[in-house]
């Protein structure tokens, strides 16, 4: 693959340019990173409310449940709303070195609460041709239709994309879409990627 071929790269947000905190010592669980991951993404509780289509209450009540937290639904909903740290510092620079011609997407699952604060949501804003957010589009990561959108909204084959994501699953699942997909835990990732391609 080369980059000439690339028409649009798609950025995931949580662990690619905003950095996370550790989940397994943000929430106290007793399992692998890993593992976290996964049942992340396939949680009810978390799919609904990404979408958009519950409160943060319920969510908090449903999480405490799932991942049988010992502790009030209000302690998960604090401990949840520090989960993202903070922009990558070098993200702008990753953002940058898309070359000229080459659109720039953001694909991500996240919440309406997450999106709100003005350190992620404002200093992101104006880098990006179009940005595909869950809790908007109701579309969430790894289902097929999350990334047939994006494809969709340019114009373009999936096979035109270019996609970066910190989670396995959502990496094989943009493969089966026909995106060019790699993993990527942070911008140093991505970027050593573009200058290979």
């Amino acid at each position: 693959m080369a980059l000439e071929n690339i028409k649009v790269v798609v950025f995931d947000l949580g662990g690619v340019l905003l950095q996370l905190r550790n989940p397994i010592r943000t929430f106290g669980l007793d399992m692998t990173e890993a593992t976290f991951l996964e049942r992340w993404l396939k949680s009810p509780g978390v799919r609904e409310f990404e979408r958009g289509a519950v409160d943060a209450e319920t969510f908090a009540r449903s999480m405490v449940g799932e991942l049988e937290l010992d502790m009030q639904w209000q302690e998960f909903l604090r401990r949840f709303d520090s989960w993202p740290e903070r922009i990558f510092p070098e993200a702008m620079a990753l953002l940058d070195a898309v070359p000229a011609g080459i659109g720039r997407a953001l694909l991500s699952n996240i919440n309406a609460s997450h999106w709100g604060r003005t350190d992620i949501a404002g200093a992101l804003d104006g880098h990006f041709d179009r940005m595909f957010l869950s809790f908007r589009t109701g579309l969430l990561k790894p289902d097929p239709q999350a990334f047939a959108q994006v494809a969709t909204a340019f114009g373009l084959p999936a096979e035109a994309l270019l996609f970066f994501d910190d989670n396995p699953l959502n990496v094989s699942a943009a493969v089966e879409s026909g995106m060019q997909a790699f993993i990527c835990k942070g911008p140093s990732d991505a970027h050593r990627i573009l200058g290979q391609l």
